[in-house]
């Protein structure tokens, strides 16, 4: 007698391989039952995320996805939690990590990683103007989809600029300090963009 291999689901959800995995979650690839959708979810153990202090850090890489919709950059479709797992659906980048497609094909012709640079900045453009930076740039962190476009993922480190109403209400040497991080932060991204450019010139 055959027996069949019963698939685990999560909400409307069936998942499948493991595709990703760190110290404190797994990310499986996964199929959206109603759709037919492929879609990533990101799992993570609650124990882990509280013996860790991260519950904020989780929160807020939730919450700046949940604020950051533009086609560069890995969208969040909805978050689920159970006793002890807390599920982060999103979308599926096929092509896999910039980082693997450097290392694997080696130096990228120019006209590619002008294209791939492009398409970081107006990400980290599009961020910038909704208060949002990352923080945590690198090829590692950058995913390509199935017609090669460049997506940012991993917000876990991102930082929110201080709204200009809640400024107003503090001295002006908080004011300057901000605006001091704001620069500083603006710089790092743009420095950061030129070193992904150059990996994948001269890797």
């Amino acid at each position: 007698m055959s027996t069949t291999k019963v698939k685990r689901r999560v909400g409307k959800y069936e998942l499948g391989r493991t595709i990703g995995e760190g110290t404190f979650a797994k990310v499986r690839f996964a199929r959206d039952t109603v759709t037919g959708e492929a879609v990533a979810i990101k799992i993570l153990d609650k124990e882990k995320v509280l013996r860790h202090k991260m519950v904020e850090q989780i929160k807020r890489e939730i919450s700046t996805m949940k604020l950051i919709k533009h086609p560069n950059v890995v969208r969040i479709y909805e978050v689920m939690g159970s006793k002890t797992k807390i599920y982060i659906v999103l979308e599926f980048a096929t092509g896999g990590e910039l980082f693997d497609t450097i290392v694997n094909h080696g130096r990228m012709r120019e006209d590619e990683a002008r294209r791939y640079f492009q398409q970081l900045i107006n990400a980290v453009d599009y961020c910038h103007s909704r208060g949002v930076y990352h923080r945590d740039l690198k090829p590692e962190n950058l995913l390509l989809d199935s017609y090669g476009n460049l997506k940012v993922s991993d917000f876990g480190l991102s930082a929110f600029r201080m709204m200009d109403c809640c400024t107003q209400l503090v001295g002006l040497q908080t004011m300057l300090h901000q605006r001091s991080l704001k620069i500083k932060a603006t710089m790092e991204q743009w420095l950061i963009c030129g070193h992904v450019e150059l990996s994948c010139l001269f890797c």
